[in-house]
């Protein structure tokens, strides 16, 4: 490394760095943390905007920050210092929340009242609400040739419930047809509507394995892919949600 010239100015170290070139774990999750306000829950990282599904993004960032003073065992510097901002947030799990269902630009009551402040929450639908948007008369018109008209009004029902975090009607939904009938297209529909917060699977993998029930926490719904029974030699397919 050369040294700087005479009379030039050394920039100032950030303050979670020592004189030793030591990285301050506690100081920097506390720097890291004011940009990036964050929750951790049962080992989750949560933002206003739900869970952090993929924490690579944030490793990534640390790598970047620290990577020009730390030159030895970087790698493991960063996983621990992505453990001590989890540390550092910890908190309780967050109250679940029936009378509202937060969306990208704030939340929306169910009174029909709407705030564009935003919290921590859970699940953060990746759409928003626009009191004045058009009727989808495209997508009516598509459950109109699908659908029976009692039927439309179920899946309208099962869409709002599917925005809450809670499965208190007890009641799961199922469309049942032959292929290429546009049952897919309604799945389509949800995850636009849930994003990440809708998982897909299958019901043999969630029943024998354990890492694809633990997919399931925080979801707001699943998604079951296409099943078959036999039924008096001929075969129906379901989609159920």
């Amino acid at each position: 490394m050369q040294k700087p010239e005479k009379g030039a100015q050394i920039p100032d170290l950030p303050d979670w760095l020592d004189r030793k070139g030591r990285v301050n774990e506690a100081a920097f999750a506390s720097m890291y943390l004011a940009e990036h306000p964050m929750k951790c829950i049962h080992g989750r990282l949560f933002t206003v905007d739900g869970l952090v599904d993929d924490e690579e993004g944030i490793r990534r960032e640390i790598y970047e920050t620290i990577s020009c003073y730390v030159t030895t065992n970087l790698a493991r510097k960063t996983g621990q210092i992505l453990e001590s901002i989890k540390i550092a947030c910890h908190s309780e799990p967050l109250p679940l929340q029936m009378d509202r269902i937060h969306v990208q630009n704030g939340t929306l009551f169910l009174n029909g009242h709407f705030e564009r402040k935003k919290e921590f929450c859970m699940n953060r639908l990746p759409v928003a609400y626009n009191p004045n948007a058009a009727r989808p008369e495209r997508f009516l018109h598509f459950l109109s040739e699908l659908l029976e008209p009692e039927d439309i009004a179920a899946v309208q029902e099962f869409f709002g419930y599917a925005m809450l975090p809670t499965t208190k009607a007890q009641k799961m939904m199922i469309l049942v047809g032959k292929g290429g009938e546009g049952k897919s297209r309604i799945g389509l529909v949800f995850r636009a509507l849930l994003g990440a917060n809708m998982n897909t699977g299958s019901i043999q993998k969630v029943e024998t394995n354990r890492f694809a029930r633990a997919d399931l926490e925080y979801k707001l719904r699943w998604w079951m892919t296409t099943s078959r029974w036999k039924r008096s030699a001929r075969r129906t397919t379901s989609r159920t949600w």
